[in-house]
């Protein structure tokens, strides 16, 4: 809980991408990573996995309880969340585990990605190579490569 409130607090971006590294998270260079949140810290930063030149906005949501691995140059704008597990309340016994059981599959985001502001990327989803996610798209599943994709469910646009 303190790492991740030093994460926040550091106001440059980079420092708080180098900050993330000796958390545990593997990031490559020059990295910017602006405040954002980091949620479901039970291994710490391990599960964060960062390419080269990636750029996470302000107000992202990213969840760490599955891995999470962002390509080299990719782009998350503002407010984006990235659910990397689902769970409908194990914790606390909730009996709808019984028919959608807890998981933490993580999410990939592939090289030279934009996800714009708002989206959501859902656990298990893979984002392919060169993909651009609309504002507030909702992502589950996989994306092809080269393509666009808005909405909620995200759909490829219409060439």
């Amino acid at each position: 809980m303190v790492a991740e409130l030093l994460a926040r607090i550091l106001i440059h971006p980079r420092l708080r991408a180098r900050c993330l590294a000796m958390l545990g998270a593997r990031i490559g260079r020059n990295v910017r990573i602006y405040e954002c949140r980091f949620i479901n810290l039970r291994n710490g930063f391990s599960n964060l996995r960062v390419g080269d030149d990636v750029h996470i906005g302000a107000g992202c949501l990213i969840d760490l309880e599955g891995p999470v691995a962002i390509g080299n140059g990719s782009a998350l704008s503002p407010r984006v969340t990235v659910l990397s597990h689902s769970d409908p309340g194990l914790a606390h016994g909730s009996p709808l585990c019984e028919r959608w059981e807890p998981e933490a599959r993580g999410v990939v985001i592939g090289d030279g990605c934009w996800i714009g502001a708002c989206a959501t990327i859902l656990s298990g989803s893979i984002v392919e190579d060169r993909v651009v996610v609309g504002a507030g798209a909702l992502v589950r599943g996989s994306l092809a490569a080269d393509e666009v994709y808005v909405g909620v469910p995200a759909r490829a646009t219409a060439r």
